[in-house]
């Protein structure tokens, strides 16, 4: 979940438990109970799929914001034959290293100058000779596993500590193919 989706879901549940437990004093019943709860709901849920699954994500989309320093420089997308272990090092405020060296990663390929990972009708034109890659913000990357599947990641935002940021961190988006084709439309 990124920052401003955790800020909404923080807000919208705090305005139901504060909103219920106002309507339950000026009407008592069953209903404002119903705020409370679903406030609550709200609340619990940020803290619960998370909790030990910091540095993963088994969905097959989504967006992902992570500190890059910490968990030995790893974060892990899917699961099974559509997992994909990315290995992330420091280059600037507005670039990330990526690398092929976890186990679970056969290859991985650039594609500049494509906006959307939905654009992606084929990477057999890639160039996935290198160990690593650095993309820059907006770029994309293509990784291909062991299994031979593919997952298309977008580089939303980097930070660097050592560049006036608070904290090390990189925020993608990623598409994982579950097909094992190269077409992300």
């Amino acid at each position: 979940m990124t920052n401003n989706q955790q800020r909404v879901l923080l807000s919208l549940s705090l305005i139901a438990v504060f909103g219920g437990i106002a309507w339950q004093l000026n009407e008592p019943g069953f209903e404002p109970w119903l705020f409370v709860v679903s406030g609550f709901t709200g609340l619990f849920s940020m803290w619960w799929p998370t909790r030990g699954k910091k540095y993963a994500s088994q969905r097959l989309t989504g967006s992902v914001t992570f500190n890059y320093s910490n968990n030995n420089h790893l974060f892990t997308i899917g699961c099974n034959e559509l997992l994909f272990e990315t290995a992330w090092s420091k280059a600037s405020d507005t670039s990330i290293h990526i690398y092929n060296d976890p186990p679970s990663i056969d290859s991985l390929a650039l594609a500049r100058g494509v906006a959307k990972i939905n654009q992606i009708s084929s990477v057999a034109h890639l160039d996935f000779s290198s160990r690593s890659r650095t993309p820059e913000e907006g770029d994309i990357i293509i990784l291909k596993n062991k299994y031979g599947k593919h997952a298309a990641i977008k580089i939303v935002d980097v930070k660097d500590q050592s560049r006036a940021d608070t904290t090390d961190e990189v925020t993608f988006e990623y598409v994982i193919n579950p097909d094992g084709g190269s077409d992300f439309r």
